[in-house]
C-alpha cells in the first residue's frame, strides 16, 4: 500500500498553452532536464500552431498581454512519479509559469489568410522548428474570418518571430486561374461546369498529381455558384507558370459535351460507389463521380473516358475533341445515364 500510494499522476492546471513551448524548451530539453534531476515523468501537450483557447491579445502600452489558461482536460502538463518529487516538480513548474507571465510579450500582424498554411505546418516550418529558430511560439486562428497571426516571446526576440513569420507567408507566389472563362457557353453555365470540372479533377487524384509534379500547392475554392478562380501558390514562380500551361490544356480537354450532372437520393451513393461505378465505366467508358460525405447535397457526375488504354492507367485528356469524339462522348454519356437511372428506379 505504502509503494501504491507513494506513486501519484497528476495534471498541473491553470497554465496558458502559450508558455508550453517554453516551459517544454527546444526539442523538448527544458522538460527532460526536470525529468532527469527529478525521476518524473513530464509530458507537455506538443505546441499546436492552432489556439484552442483565445489568443492572447497584444496589450497597450504598458500593460501586459493576458494569457489564457488551458480549458480542456487533455491540454494539461501531466506529471507521474514519486509523490514527494511531482510536487516538487509541480511547484518549479508554476515558478517557471509565473516568470513567464511576466517576461513573455505577444504581437499580431495580420496576414493574408491564405497564406498562413505556409507560415507553419505541412506546406511551411514544424512548429517546433519555428520555436527552435526564433525563440517564440506562434499561434494562427481557427475562426474562418480572422486573419491575425500572433507571436509570443521574449521582449528581444518577438520582432525576429514576426520578421520570420512575414518572410515565409510572403515567399510563397500567388497566381489565379479561372478556369470557369474557358467554356463560357456551358449549358449549365460557366461556373458550374468549371466546378464539375473541379470536383472530377480533385476526384481523379490531378491536382494531387500537378502539385507534385510542378511542387506548387493549388486551392480550389467553390462558392454557391460553382467554382471560385484556382489559386496556385508556388516558391518558385515559373513552377506555377508550367502548372497553368497543362491547366489549361487539361481544361481545353473537358468540354462541357464530355460530361452531365445526374440528381441522384444520397440514399443511393454508397451502392454507387460499391457497385454501379465499376460496371459503368467497363460497359461505357464513363468515369462516375459519386458526392463525398460533405458535399452530399451536390449532383452525382459522369464523366467520359472511353475504355481504359493497354498500356498503362488513364490520362486525362489535354487537347479539345473533335467533333465525331463529342458524339461519342454524348452516347456514351446518355447509355449510361440511362442504365443508372434503371438500375435505381428498381
Amino acid at each position: 500500500a505504502g509503494e501504491r500510494s507513494a506513486n501519484v499522476q497528476t495534471k498541473v492546471r491553470g497554465i496558458a498553452p502559450a508558455f508550453y513551448p517554453f516551459l517544454a524548451g527546444p526539442a523538448n530539453a527544458a522538460a527532460q532536464s526536470l525529468e532527469d534531476e527529478n525521476g518524473v515523468q513530464i509530458r507537455v501537450p506538443p505546441h499546436q500552431p492552432f489556439s484552442r483557447v483565445p489568443a492572447p491579445v497584444a496589450p497597450a502600452p504598458g500593460q501586459r498581454p493576458v494569457f489564457h489558461p488551458a480549458g480542456s482536460d487533455d491540454d494539461h502538463i501531466q506529471l507521474a512519479g514519486d509523490r514527494a518529487a511531482v510536487q516538487k516538480v509541480r511547484a518549479e513548474i508554476e515558478r517557471r509559469a509565473a516568470q513567464l507571465q511576466k517576461e513573455l510579450e505577444a504581437e499580431q500582424l495580420s496576414i493574408q489568410r491564405g497564406r498562413h498554411q505556409f507560415i507553419v505546418g505541412d506546406r511551411g516550418v514544424p512548429a517546433d522548428d519555428f520555436f527552435a529558430e526564433t525563440g517564440c511560439a506562434i499561434l494562427l486562428p481557427s475562426e474562418e474570418d480572422d486573419d491575425m497571426v500572433t507571436i509570443i516571446g521574449p521582449a528581444d526576440r518577438v520582432q525576429a518571430g514576426l520578421e520570420r513569420a512575414m518572410d515565409l507567408a510572403m515567399g510563397m507566389q500567388m497566381s489565379n486561374i479561372d478556369i470557369s472563362r474557358f467554356h463560357r457557353t456551358a449549358p449549365s453555365g460557366a461556373a458550374a461546369h468549371a466546378a464539375n470540372v473541379t470536383r472530377y479533377l480533385r476526384q481523379r487524384r490531378e491536382i494531387e498529381r500537378l502539385e507534385k509534379l510542378y511542387n506548387t500547392h493549388i486551392n480550389t475554392p467553390f462558392s454557391q455558384d460553382g467554382a471560385l478562380p484556382w489559386e496556385l501558390y508556388s516558391r518558385e514562380g515559373k513552377n506555377a507558370i508550367r502548372a497553368q500551361s497543362e491547366i489549361t490544356g487539361i481544361i481545353n480537354g473537358l468540354p462541357p459535351s464530355r460530361m452531365q450532372a445526374v440528381p441522384v437520393d444520397p440514399f443511393f451513393h454508397q451502392h454507387l460507389r460499391n457497385d454501379v461505378t465499376p460496371r459503368v465505366k467497363k460497359d461505357y467508358g464513363v468515369h462516375v463521380v459519386v458526392p463525398e460525405a460533405s458535399e452530399a447535397d451536390a449532383p452525382v457526375l459522369l464523366v467520359f473516358e472511353g475504355p481504359d488504354p493497354a498500356d498503362g492507367p488513364y490520362q486525362v485528356p489535354r487537347t479539345k475533341p473533335t467533333d465525331a469524339e463529342v458524339k461519342a462522348f454524348q452516347q456514351g454519356i446518355d447509355d449510361a445515364r440511362k442504365h443508372i437511372l434503371e438500375l435505381l428506379n428498381k
